[in-house]
């Protein structure tokens, strides 16, 4: 079989040369292939670090595709007959918030996928939702109102849930109490019928000031309207504010309204823009990439405000990341104009690869080797920051590697070598028989479509790249690596890995 662990690493968000669709239609072959070749093999495989997407569409083909009536199968695996479901809502419990739900409303046909209405299904979605204290899911049901209403109504059917809201206690205890009996007022609350307040329903504090501030909205009473922003996701009260028409600034709820720590982030440029204060970020709190990701858009708007503290949080969050040793390397980093990436995730192939930089033990890097690229023009920022650009002259980096002492070389590329195609390999080869000892590695950020030896472009004839679209995959490519070498061992791998998971778990 043909695949490699870019079928956990798959997002559509397609690359510099590549359109998403063709990349899809690849990692879709080498899903069904694995399905079909060793069910329990691609169910464990799921629990390993990959994308949102990957793990979604794996999910839904396991519910897609009924099990075996007996499980006979499972048992000398120590598995029982229900892991399948285990897993999947293992998986949901790991993936933030949005991406969870969206890998539900598959389930429920969302974006052309296949709609699927068994009973394991339908468990899955009420017991992700409901099965959790009343405060988290007031939380669920003020942000993602919509979505759960599309989840409900796809488990229980219309008839249920008209019964349940007019009066029928039964259906509501056989369908969502056994997972939350407290649950019947946000439930109302998220079908709008009958208004929560008005029969004074327990609710949690998020419904509560959402239905307060719903109504103040209904009646233009502006001040109370305001007490309230404090309260609820300002998504929630900008969505109130547009629709009602109100007369309040977009600043003040962009400085009040409730966010997360990455919402924060993610705004600071729209708060500025509005015209308020944007608010403190906690840099020390954001994940490596994103705090790359940060850098490089202030680069490019010239925008030099808190960049002493994004480069201090990044140093902070680099040396805290746990550490690949391999000995003496010498990296060679791609920073040609295909590593920009697609317009969908402008930059995400060359902040992966900075970001794989920083989880190599400091002292191994005998150097780094930066190829193509440009500064950023930026009179702002009190450090340099380059940007893809230029082409892909990778073998020019070789002798300077070599010459750095290092007998390891890791290319960080997309394989892409369009200054002289196949010079690389030529010169490496070259260098290879003066040194035999001379290794390569190559982490390919980038999925290939056209790629004849899996999911990544190879650039050296016998070095198989190692797919890495993000630097949290390191482990699933090197466990992948060895499934290759050895399936019987990582089967055992992977079993121990979900008893100490999920077994306990749920």
């Amino acid at each position: 079989m043909n695949f490699d662990s870019g079928i956990l690493q798959f997002a559509p968000k397609g690359a510099y040369y590549e359109e998403k669709d063709a990349q899809f239609k690849v990692v879709s072959t080498m899903w069904n292939e694995l399905l079909k070749f060793d069910r329990p093999l691609f169910a464990l495989i799921s629990i390993l670090p990959g994308t949102g997407f990957s793990k979604g569409m794996m999910n839904h083909m396991l519910l897609a595709n009924p099990q075996s009536k007996t499980g006979k199968e499972l048992v000398p695996e120590g598995l029982a007959f229900d892991f399948e479901t285990k897993v999947i809502l293992y998986n949901l419990s790991k993936e933030r918030t949005p991406r969870a739900l969206k890998n539900l409303l598959f389930l429920a046909g969302s974006e052309k996928r296949k709609r699927i209405n068994n009973a394991r299904t339908r468990n899955i979605i009420l017991q992700y939702i409901f099965d959790r204290d009343l405060d988290s899911l007031g939380y669920l049901a003020v942000n993602y109102k919509g979505k759960l209403k599309t989840l409900i109504r796809h488990a229980i059917g219309k008839q249920n849930i008209y019964n349940m809201l007019h009066g029928n206690q039964k259906v509501f205890e056989k369908l969502i109490g056994r997972y939350n009996r407290d649950s019947f007022g946000v439930v109302c609350h998220i079908f709008n019928s009958p208004e929560p307040l008005a029969q004074g329903l327990q609710l949690p504090n998020s419904v509560f000031c959402y239905e307060r501030m719903k109504a103040a909205a209904i009646e233009g009473n502006v001040e109370t309207f305001r007490s309230y922003i404090k309260d609820v996701p300002f998504r929630t009260a900008m969505g109130f504010r547009n629709f009602y028409k109100l007369p309040i600034d977009k600043s003040e709820i962009l400085e009040k309204g409730k966010m997360s720590k990455k919402e924060e982030l993610q705004t600071g440029a729209a708060v500025k823009r509005s015209g308020g204060k944007a608010r403190k970020v906690d840099y020390m709190s954001q994940d490596i990439y994103d705090l790359l990701k940060i850098l490089h858009f202030k680069a490019q708007q010239d925008d030099g405000d808190d960049v002493e503290e994004i480069l201090s949080a990044f140093e902070h969050t680099a040396n805290n990341l746990p550490k690949v040793d391999i000995g003496d390397i010498a990296i060679i980093l791609d920073a040609s104009k295909s590593m920009q990436g697609s317009s969908e995730r402008p930059l995400h192939p060359f902040l992966t690869a900075l970001s794989i930089i920083a989880t190599f033990k400091e002292d191994s890097i005998k150097t780094v080797i930066t190829v193509g690229g440009k500064m950023a023009s930026t009179s702002q920022f009190p450090t340099e920051v380059v940007l893809p650009a230029n082409d892909t002259n990778i073998a020019a980096a070789i002798p300077k590697a070599v010459k750095s002492g290092a007998k390891t070389i890791v290319l960080i590329s997309d394989g892409y070598e369009n200054t002289v195609k196949g010079l690389f390999n030529h010169t490496f080869k070259h260098f290879q028989k003066k040194i035999p000892d001379l290794k390569l590695i190559h982490l390919n950020p980038v999925f290939s479509a056209d790629s004849k030896e899996g999911t990544s472009r190879m650039v050296v004839d016998g070095v198989k790249p190692l797919p890495v679209s993000s630097y949290k995959f390191l482990e699933t490519e090197i466990i992948f690596k060895k499934m290759i070498e050895n399936p019987d061992m990582i089967r055992s791998l992977l079993v121990s890995k979900y008893q100490k998971l999920i077994g306990k778990e749920l």
